[in-house]
């Protein structure tokens, strides 16, 4: 059981650069089911230590020696301390190491399961709660919810795995049934890099994209981090965030195929030149279109140019019609590109962009996302010098 814990320690894998799933939970409650919830803890103490893993771009490796002791202890504290809380649920509902006959081995397991989960994202919680600002709407069911799938799947796992240790020359079954899993660990590493590598090919592409014109230079990852901002602030759940903020990143990457003597005119635009920019929706999303990972974010690309009363483009749509999302984007463009220098006038103070936005306000922009904007402008929490540090610690 050690053996197979260090193993599952050693082999993370990296969802996003700071989520990761491992198999340890496969092993932990195969420890609880054969050895007991104390025999549990004692050997996730010893391997977790001992444990040597990757950084995300597998490039170094992640150790005792290398990490604050502080993270270790910590990490080492909330593991412990959910499984020796649902150690207690499932001695008073009758648990017995060694017996895991059905089914009189579910409802120990089961609470045991549910209670551990539950003291884990308390510990974090109160870890967040006392060292930044949290919005525990968007925090506590997210955390808690996200950890449903990756364990529901676990578990059967992890019974199976302690079925084959009570049975005569079990340890050796266990080590074999363990390759399958290691197998699939290695395919599912194989998908997330390949997700990992078309990501950063697209923000690469936007990137070079920004590049072309110095006045626009870094606006999509402003963008991205203004939309992240707004969209906490309205409450937004974590995930549609993280989703906005990928969109807001290539929401202009169909500019590619806009000449530069458009993009860069100093002059007003033709009719016919305004009409070859405004189809830059519609070539973004023709660009992104065969790329399945990035099918929700097409929405949002398409319309990102769309007005509150209809009167944008390219299917002037208005109100209800399109998410709240979307009208964030379109608000945040909007806030860059009037905070932001352009070849025919300078940039405006953060205020005076959020005076603009608020005369449009049911006009080109959704009246609620106007007045968070305003919101945090008048406090600070909004403009060029928040969006540096934002695009860092900003979730991709």
């Amino acid at each position: 059981m050690l053996l197979l814990s260090w193993i599952c320690y050693c082999l993370p894998l990296y969802v996003r650069d700071d989520c990761t799933v491992d198999l340890s939970f496969i092993s932990t409650l195969a420890s609880i089911l054969t050895l007991g919830p104390e025999f549990a803890v004692i050997i996730s103490l010893i391997s977790y230590p001992l444990s040597v893993s990757t950084t995300p771009d597998g490039r170094e490796h992640i150790h005792i020696f290398n990490t604050a002791p502080i993270k270790t202890l910590f990490n080492m504290g909330n593991c412990n301390i959910a499984l020796m809380i649902g150690g207690v649920a499932y001695y008073m509902l009758g648990g017995t190491p060694g017996n895991i006959t059905l089914p009189g081995v579910l409802p120990p397991a089961f609470f045991y399961i549910v209670l551990s989960i539950a003291a884990n994202v308390v510990v974090i919680l109160l870890y967040y709660l006392s060292s930044q600002e949290t919005d525990l709407r968007t925090m506590v069911a997210p955390m808690f919810l996200g950890l449903l799938p990756s364990i529901a799947l676990s578990s059967p796992i992890g019974y199976f795995l302690a079925m084959l240790l009570v049975m005569h020359n079990g340890a050796w079954l266990a080590l074999l049934f363990m390759l399958p899993l290691l197998l699939a660990r290695y395919s599912f590493k194989l998908y997330l890099d390949g997700q990992r590598q078309q990501y950063s090919i697209i923000r690469a592409f936007a990137a070079a994209l920004d590049a072309k014109d110095t006045y626009t230079q870094g606006h999509s990852s402003r963008v991205a981090a203004y939309t992240a901002q707004i969209a906490t602030e309205m409450g937004l759940p974590e995930q549609r965030i993280r989703r906005l903020y990928d969109a807001a990143l290539f929401h202009d990457i169909g500019k590619i195929g806009v000449p530069d003597s458009i993009l860069q005119k100093p002059s007003a635009l033709t009719p016919e030149e305004r009409a070859i920019i405004q189809r830059h929706p519609q070539t973004g999303v023709d660009i992104l279109r065969n790329l399945d990972s990035y099918q929700d974010l097409l929405p949002f690309i398409l319309h990102h140019h769309e007005f509150y009363d209809g009167r944008g483009y390219p299917d002037h749509t208005k109100g209800d019609e399109l998410p709240l999302d979307t009208y964030i984007l379109g608000a945040a463009d909007a806030f860059d590109a009037i905070t932001s220098d352009r070849p025919y006038r300078s940039g405006r103070s953060p205020q005076a962009a959020a005076s603009i936005l608020m005369a449009e306000s049911g006009k080109q922009f959704h009246p609620r996302v106007v007045e968070t904007i305003s919101a945090m402008v008048a406090r600070g929490a909004l403009g060029p010098a928040s969006s540096a540090s934002a695009e860092e610690d900003t979730p991709c």
